[in-house]
Order: C-alpha cells, then sequence, then structure tokens
C-alpha cells in the first residue's frame, strides 16, 4: 500500500511579479525567508450561509451562500529588514552607501500584487499565480522576542485564462 502525497513542513516560499500575460510570475525570489516555526498555512475559509426557513418546518426550506468561501495564505518572518519590507509594500528603501546600512520610509503599507510559490520539505508545491499581499510589521522591543513581519494573502483569479488559481503539485515518490 502506498502513502498518500501530502504536505510536510516549509522549505521555502518564493514571491515575485505576477506574469506579463496574467498568470504564474516566472521570476520569483526568497524575499523574506526566516520563517517563524508553525506559522505559514494556506487554508481555505468555510464562509457562512444564510438558512431560508418558512413557517410550516423546522428544517430549513434552502440555503444561501452568504459570503463565500475563500483561501487565506499567511505567516510571519522573522525577516524585518528595510530591503524584504520594501519589495512588499512597506515604504520606500534607501540603499546604504560607503557602509552605512539600508533604511526605510514607512507609512501604512500597502497591499502588493504578487505570485507566490511555496514548496514543502517534503517537495509538494503549492503555485498561487495572482494574490493580493499584505503586510503587518511588528516591531517587539524584549530581549526574549524578535520583531516580526505578519503576512497574510488573499489568492485571486489570475487574469489569464485557463490558469488556476492554485496549482498543487504532489510531492516526489519516495
Amino acid at each position: 500500500m502506498s502513502r498518500p502525497k501530502n504536505i510536510l513542513g516549509l522549505k521555502n516560499v518564493l514571491i515575485g511579479p505576477v506574469g506579463a500575460d496574467g498568470g504564474m510570475g516566472t521570476t520569483l525570489t526568497e524575499i523574506l525567508g526566516a520563517t517563524v516555526k508553525g506559522s505559514a498555512s494556506l487554508v481555505l475559509n468555510e464562509g457562512t450561509t444564510t438558512d431560508v426557513e418558512i413557517e410550516e418546518t423546522d428544517v430549513p426550506y434552502d440555503q444561501l451562500d452568504a459570503t463565500p468561501a475563500k483561501w487565506l495564505f499567511q505567516g510571519e518572518s522573522y525577516n524585518v529588514s528595510a530591503k524584504a519590507l520594501s519589495e512588499l509594500g512597506g515604504g520606500t528603501l534607501t540603499t546604504g552607501t560607503a557602509g552605512a546600512p539600508d533604511s526605510i520610509d514607512m507609512d501604512i503599507p500597502s497591499a502588493v500584487e504578487v505570485s507566490v510559490a511555496t514548496e514543502t520539505q517534503n517537495g509538494a508545491k503549492l503555485d498561487i499565480a495572482r494574490m493580493k499581499l499584505n503586510i503587518y510589521p511588528q516591531f517587539d522591543f524584549k530581549k526574549e522576542a524578535f520583531g516580526r513581519v505578519i503576512f497574510k494573502g488573499t489568492p485571486l483569479k489570475p487574469t489569464k485564462a485557463g490558469t488556476p488559481t492554485i496549482k498543487k503539485t504532489d510531492a516526489p515518490s519516495a
């Protein structure tokens, strides 16, 4: 009996521009890395329904989708570098010169539209051609906690015809 193909751990998250044709981007890089253990996931939320009730019975007559189900990509990274934050809509980067460090002029981060590719420790892949990604920096001033950036994204329908919202490729056989 063969084991089912599953998702196990996170190897990397690659992010980059959506393809010029509206499909999966081809120039993706690991912008964040340093993912906080146990924080990354891609989850299909249930959505909500509303029961249509009638007088004659206590059993619903029908059910309407009030809020459709949608995917949520989320996680946290310890990489709060000026360069990483700027590439994800966090502000304007000033590259350090003559040995000076990079800096970023920050306001409220704006969402960016990107392609995202993830690979698991066992080789499974999830490709999201188009995602609206938001970052939420959290600068902890504690001796026992690093600052982090929380990221949350909603996969969107690609503008390229015939491209799936999410493409899952199973892990190779062992």
